[in-house]
């Protein structure tokens, strides 16, 4: 058919063939649409109302989805800047996940569009900032500066817990809100807690969630039995709300490196940055000391049936017939 226009595109290592009449014209469109200041506006808005405890609550919801979008955006980059609405489209959670975790391990056999011999945060921060003030120390800086964050961010991206609040939060709302604290003391007598007066807090705060996390008991292949650890984790405010201001800015910078990739003038496209450097680890400087936490029951799994699915079924049927 005449007037087709195709691509490759690869999502992690799956390829697909991408068949368009307006292929370059639809990338373009889709770039231009996104809008990159939609976490600052949420940021803004939380900040501002009085109900704090919803606000952590949306605020770390926010947090983890503007993650998500800037590495989404960082892999379709790094591996399909010539397509990015179809290379988003097919980028599952768990490809994704793996992409952040291959580039930081620097791993090499991930396909690319790039020009970069190595990969690496620092290799591709250098290509998104290359439009922005070359040549210069400043320009230096902040590579190396939003290289260093999207290797912290990506250890939290793919971390297990943060997976499972995530996905708590997002999915039926299967959290409670509210931090914890942590206090230890010596006992004096066995099993008898030791006076308030003398306990040492260790960590503490306002904000946080606690959800049920579901794991299998025992070992046995193909067995669904499970139970479920109450799991508690501990945040800060002011943290997620200035590592969503820094992942906005990443997705600034990302989405005017795409839009330059794909024909756009470096003059028309933005690049932003803190002010001073230090507002880079500024996030981290806000600890509840304890940050997670997973206290629960020990069940014993010799005292567990372990199930399989077509024991399950055979059960089910005897309860459909009765």
């Amino acid at each position: 058919m005449n007037g087709l226009n195709n691509t490759i595109i690869v999502v992690n290592d799956e390829p697909y063939c991408i068949w368009e009449v307006d292929l370059k014209e639809r990338n373009k469109e889709f770039l231009e649409g996104i809008d990159e200041d939609y976490f600052d506006y949420i940021v803004n808005t939380h900040l501002a109302t009085e109900d704090e405890k919803r606000a952590s609550i949306s605020l770390r919801i926010a947090f983890h989805h503007s993650l998500e979008t800037m590495f989404s955006l960082l892999g379709a980059y790094v591996q399909a800047p010539d397509c990015v609405y179809a290379w988003l489209a097919k980028c599952s959670n768990s490809d994704l996940r793996s992409i952040v975790e291959r580039i930081s391990q620097n791993d090499n056999t991930l396909f690319t569009k790039l020009n970069i011999k190595d990969i690496s945060w620092q290799a591709i921060a250098q290509l998104i900032f290359q439009s922005y003030l070359p040549g210069t120390d400043k320009n230096s800086t902040t590579t190396k500066l939003f290289a260093k964050l999207w290797q912290r961010l990506a250890h939290e991206f793919i971390d297990e817990t943060h997976i499972n609040e995530y996905n708590s939060l997002k999915h039926g709302f299967r959290v409670k809100s509210g931090g914890f604290g942590l206090a230890v003391g010596v006992e004096h007598q066995y099993g008898v807690p030791p006076p308030k007066e003398e306990m040492q807090v260790i960590g503490h705060s306002d904000y946080g969630t606690t959800f049920y996390k579901l794991e299998t008991i025992g070992d046995v292949k193909g067995n669904r039995s499970l139970r479920s650890r109450r799991v508690s984790l501990n945040w800060k405010i002011e943290k997620v709300a200035l590592l969503i201001q820094l992942v906005s800015m990443s997705i600034t910078n990302i989405t005017s490196a795409l839009r330059i990739a794909n024909g756009a003038k470096p003059e028309a496209n933005r690049f932003v940055r803190p002010t001073q450097d230090g507002e880079f680890e500024k996030p981290w400087s806000y600890s509840p000391g304890v940050t997670s936490c997973n206290i629960d029951f020990v069940i014993d799994s010799s005292q567990v049936v372990a199930l399989s699915k077509q024991e399950m079924l055979k059960e089910i049927e005897k309860f459909r017939r009765s």
